[in-house]
């Protein structure tokens, strides 16, 4: 019985840090919409015979080594980052040689944010890859196959005498909030605004491409008013509730008024233009 209780007991053990192995390994990689970054932790040992013998040596070994890790689960990572409702970056990345090489290429490039040397001989490197900017984010890679696209006018909404109505047009609105939250909006670098009636008002092809590899079309926030909402959208956001999610819960639908409200008021302060969108989760 006391064999039986220990044996338990160790097996429970050895599960027990099993999981935990897991659990370190599965956060070598993760997408944080809200900072708009692809981060990666890489781990790596020198030779052991360098470790006493001459141990500067065997440190640039440990860091090259957790550097070339840290590049292998950012590039797994990167992977998993969805641009539209239903392709992710390795789709895109099967589909072009193109996406791939600008993918390998920004890797390869990327600085640490971080690193550190352990007791135990082992080196960790942390990188990101801003997932939107000018250079050296996924978003150069992500939208190459849209490039040479024809830009789309935004809609007219369906209701036209919103254009009339001084309250709508009228309030120099700095962006658009769009309240997601209880929905558990799959976060994507392409999303798709729809009104009630599966009409897209707000999509890539309305947009400058320069102004989307830039800015990104939308952001990811908590709250209405936190940090991200109040930087992106401005402190006079127009802010609308959405009344369901479309394409694998990623794409925010509104209601039909609040969609027109949407596009009446963007003819006048063009915060769609400025990819000045806020979704909250």
């Amino acid at each position: 019985m006391k064999f039986t209780k220990k044996l338990a007991a160790w097996f429970t053990a050895v599960m027990l840090v099993m999981a935990m192995t897991a659990v370190v390994f599965a956060e070598q990689g993760t997408i944080d919409w809200n900072k708009g970054v692809v981060r990666a932790t890489g781990i790596g040992a020198g030779k052991e015979s360098f470790r006493n013998k001459n141990p500067g040596v065997y440190r640039a070994q440990a860091k090259r080594a957790a550097m070339m890790d840290a590049q292998r689960n950012l590039a797994e990572t990167v992977k998993g980052v969805r641009v539209t409702s239903d392709s992710t970056m390795e789709d895109m990345i099967l589909k072009s040689d193109v996406v791939r090489t600008r993918v390998d290429t920004i890797i390869k490039g990327m600085a640490e944010v971080s690193s550190q040397y352990y007791e135990d001989g082992t080196y960790e490197v942390v990188l990101e890859m801003p997932l939107f900017g000018a250079t050296e984010s996924l978003s150069e890679a992500a939208f190459i196959p849209f490039k040479d696209e024809p830009k789309i006018s935004f809609p007219q909404p369906v209701d036209m005498t919103i254009i009339n109505q001084t309250t709508v047009v009228n309030n120099n609105y700095t962006g658009l909030i769009i309240d997601c939250s209880g929905m558990n909006i799959n976060c994507v670098m392409s999303p798709v605004i729809k009104n009630a009636s599966g009409q897209a008002i707000y999509g890539h092809q309305n947009l400058d491409y320069d102004k989307i590899i830039v800015n990104g079309m939308a952001s990811y926030a908590d709250t209405t008013s936190d940090q991200i909402s109040r930087s992106r959208a401005g402190s006079n956001p127009l802010i609308v509730k959405a009344v369901q999610l479309s394409d694998l819960n990623a794409n925010p639908v509104v209601s039909t008024a609040d969609a027109d409200k949407i596009l009446a008021a963007n003819q006048h302060d063009k915060f769609l233009d400025n990819c000045a969108v806020v979704f909250v989760k």
